[in-house]
């Protein structure tokens, strides 16, 4: 399960409106002064998701909460983001560049043509089925637990601050 800490904006009925602040992996790197990847990614701003989960643990507003996306969904959805557009890009090509040239007409043409097509009918097919997902509520991230603050984590340490046999806290 990846999980990702994020808070929750407003609580309606059953439903949490959760706030995610997407965040890429240069602000933790040590290498990140001397990486292209994190001069990229401080060109483009922080994007703010929102998402809508059903509310089972009873969040409330200001709350910090983990959410939980199973990785099988995570490898799923990859597959139809990324190879169904590449599959449809390679199959309509050979498949144009072999009707073009038994029509006698250029192969070259068929191939670029046909890629094309078959490029933007898997993007429209990723992009329904994405749309559907989204409509059944069924897009893999769960609340799991409100998420342990740094004031939650030492009032229970200290709570919880018991000695050994040899007199250290443990």
């Amino acid at each position: 399960m990846i999980e990702e800490q994020a808070r929750v904006v407003r609580v309606d009925g059953d439903l949490a409106e959760i706030l995610i602040q997407r965040q890429s992996a240069c602000g933790s790197c040590n290498a990140k002064s001397g990486c292209g990847t994190s001069l990229l990614a401080n060109w483009f701003p922080q994007r703010r998701l929102t998402l809508r989960l059903n509310n089972h643990i009873h969040a409330q507003a200001g709350d910090m909460v983990v959410l939980g996306l199973d990785e099988a969904t995570l490898q799923r959805s990859s597959l139809l983001l990324y190879a169904l557009p590449l599959a449809g890009l390679l199959l309509a090509a050979i498949a144009g560049e072999q009707v073009f040239g038994f029509l006698g007409l250029p192969k070259e043409l068929g191939a670029v043509l046909s890629g094309l097509l078959g490029l933007i009918a898997a993007l429209l097919y990723v992009r329904a089925r994405s749309r559907a997902i989204v409509r059944r509520g069924d897009g893999g991230v769960r609340l799991l637990r409100r998420a342990r603050t740094a004031a939650s984590l030492a009032a229970t340490s200290i709570g919880n601050s018991q000695t050994d046999s040899f007199g250290t806290n443990r």
